[in-house]
């Protein structure tokens, strides 16, 4: 299956706020004394899990919007979040356990993807592609 422009394009965008996302996280961590490698390695891999969480809801949204049967394609969605879940999870039951890992380095980066949306929302980046709320379409505007 070919990876379709916008999936590319949208997991770009979140590979690129959650690199500085973790960035910034790093030179907090550096800044309170408390960067170590455990850090540093805590915080890469959870930033690849984030951007890989969603580049493959990216993969599956392509997957369903091609199905034709809407009760398969509903399979398909709870399982793929069912199992991305899972990994999340385990991956932090993972940075607990072990005590190389630093538990809210490895945790972090898993809420970037989500906040690098947000920002992008505020500064116009994504608009709604509707008319606002008791505005006319836009081919009713001249008449």
């Amino acid at each position: 299956m070919k990876l379709q422009p916008a999936v590319k394009k949208e997991t770009t965008h979140i590979a690129v706020g959650t690199a500085a996302g973790v960035a910034v996280m790093l030179a907090v961590f550096a800044l309170i004394g408390r960067a170590d490698w455990g850090v540093v390695v805590s915080g890469l891999l959870g930033g690849v899990l984030a951007v890989a969480n969603f580049l493959l809801l990216g993969v599956t949204v392509q997957r369903v919007a091609n199905q034709s049967d809407e009760g398969r394609g509903r399979k398909m969605m709870q399982f793929s979040y069912n199992m991305r879940m899972l990994l999340l999870v385990l991956w932090l039951i993972l940075a607990v356990a072990v005590p190389f890992f630093n538990w809210v380095a490895a945790m972090i980066p898993l809420l970037l993807p989500r906040l690098t949306i947000a920002v992008m929302q505020l500064t116009g980046h994504y608009k709604k592609d509707g008319p606002e709320p008791g505005e006319a379409p836009e081919e009713q505007k001249g008449e």
